[in-house]
């Protein structure tokens, strides 16, 4: 069964994102405008990750090419594995979160918002001048779904006043550190810990690269 996620998670999600829109049109007028763009947001995320990895795809290959060249495909850190925990276990569960708590945290809404504003800015220019190509696998999605959500998000909670300004204070940075570490640089973390916890058992020899976390996307 874990197989099977860590292989179709993304189409899951594609399934998952039908649902929550048709979720949103019946109950549209029930919905604040925040409430109403963070669900928005999680389904624009769920199209971008099928984008990334379903059609037209390849956003591990692509990726692993971009920052890691001349290495082993199953030395390279964008695997299907570490995807499906990362975009499933941490973003999937943090929007989750957000959407339902959107009245009690308001923060975390702030910081997974941020979150999709910066996938917005990697795929639309950062990963575009890095790699000299028009395209890469999530740019389109990033630039018709993710970016107009935020951006509505961003705005209803800007004409709410009975948001306390410590949510601003805890939620921008919190998202701009989501932003800034991205599911590259997580990965890697997990990769690295895996990596030192093998090496730390006698019963298995393991040599372990360094592993550079430097400004990646």
């Amino acid at each position: 069964m874990l197989k099977f996620l860590e292989a179709k998670w993304f189409d899951i999600g594609l399934v998952i994102s039908f649902v929550i829109i048709k979720g949103i049109l019946l109950h549209l007028n029930k919905m604040s405008n925040a409430s109403l763009a963070l669900w928005m947001g999680f389904a624009a995320l769920l199209l971008h990750h099928a984008e990334e990895y379903h059609w037209p795809g390849n956003f591990s290959q692509w990726i692993n090419k971009l920052f890691y060249k001349g290495r082993q495909e199953v030395n390279t850190p964008v695997q299907l594995h570490y995807s499906f925990i990362i975009n499933v276990g941490v973003e999937w569960s943090s929007f989750l979160l957000a959407a339902f708590l959107v009245d009690r945290a308001w923060w975390l809404g702030i910081a997974v918002m941020l979150f999709c504003l910066g996938n917005f800015f990697k795929h639309a220019i950062y990963y575009t001048i890095r790699s000299g190509t028009w395209y890469n696998p999530g740019m389109i999605s990033s630039i018709i779904f993710l970016l107009p959500v935020s951006l509505y998000f961003f705005w209803s909670v800007l004409h709410d006043p009975d948001i306390a300004i410590w949510n601003y204070c805890i939620g921008i940075p919190l998202g701009i550190f989501f932003s800034r570490v991205s599911s590259v640089q997580l990965i890697e973390w997990i990769r690295g810990t895996k990596e030192l916890l093998t090496v730390n058992n006698p019963k298995q020899k393991v040599s372990v690269q360094k592993l550079d976390i430097g400004s990646r996307g």
